[in-house]
């Protein structure tokens, strides 16, 4: 499994200004399938600058497992989040 690319990426305004929430859409790819789902996930930091990353809605009609999608999302959005190609 393993995600070919997170498109449509918007962000939510919020009034938390330690907290960067997005919607996005995710593109995996697994078993020989391409699914398509959208998602959302936020980006908190702490008072010492670290990040962490969450990844909430994702669709329970897959045939996937879950854990390994959410892992697989949060490392792709880490890398985005360091080459900053998020808004």
């Amino acid at each position: 499994m393993q995600v070919a690319e997170i498109k449509s990426i918007s962000k939510d305004d919020g009034y938390i200004y330690y907290i960067n929430r997005y919607k996005a859409t995710a593109v995996i790819e697994y078993l020989s399938k391409e699914a398509t789902f959208p998602f959302s996930f936020y980006v908190e930091i702490n008072p010492l600058g670290m990040r962490s990353y969450h990844v909430n809605d994702l669709p329970r009609d897959l045939d996937y497992p879950l854990l390994p999608i959410r892992k697989a999302l949060k490392e792709y959005i880490i890398k985005m989040d360091k080459n900053r190609e998020l808004p």
